[in-house]
C-alpha cells in the first residue's frame, strides 16, 4: 500500500531542498511533486485524500507564497519522510502564526492559510493513504 504525504514550506526554495533531500534518502524524484502555484491544487489533494478544508488551506499557503510538497510512498518509508520534511524546514504552522503576530498585530495573506491549517491540526507533515487505496 501507499501513502501520500503533504507538507507546507515557507518558499520554493525550501521545498526543493527538501526534495533533495528525499532523493538523497532514495525517494524517486517521480514520486515528489512540488506545487508553487495553487491552480489546481486543492482538487489534487482531495483526490490524494486530503480533506477538503484542508485541501483548500494547502492551497491558500501557496497563493500566499509557500510551497506544498506531495510525496507517494511505501507505507513502510513514511516514517522517513515525515522526519526528513521535518527537519528540512516545513512550516512549523504555529510557531510562524505567533511569529507573524507579534510582529504585525494582526494576521494577513499567508498567515490566515496558516491559521487554517493550524485550526484543522497540520502542525506536521500529513500522511494520507493513497489514492488508488481508498474505497471507491
Amino acid at each position: 500500500m501507499t501513502k501520500t504525504i503533504t507538507s507546507l514550506f515557507h518558499s520554493g526554495q525550501h521545498a526543493a531542498t527538501a526534495a533533495s533531500r528525499l532523493e538523497q534518502a532514495g525517494i524517486p524524484r517521480s514520486n515528489i511533486d512540488i506545487w508553487s502555484a495553487p491552480i489546481n491544487l486543492a482538487p489534487l489533494l482531495e483526490d490524494a485524500g486530503v480533506s477538503r478544508a484542508d485541501a483548500h488551506a494547502y492551497a491558500e499557503g501557496v497563493r500566499y507564497g509557500g510551497s506544498v510538497i506531495i510525496v507517494t510512498c511505501a507505507d513502510e518509508e513514511a516514517d522517513r519522510v515525515v522526519r526528513i520534511l521535518d527537519d528540512e524546514g516545513r512550516l512549523d504552522l504555529e510557531e510562524h502564526q505567533a511569529a507573524s503576530r507579534s510582529e504585525e498585530g494582526e494576521e494577513t495573506g499567508f498567515d490566515e492559510a496558516v491559521s487554517e491549517l493550524t485550526r484543522v491540526g497540520h502542525g506536521r507533515a500529513r500522511i494520507q493513504p493513497g489514492a488508488e487505496n481508498r474505497p471507491a
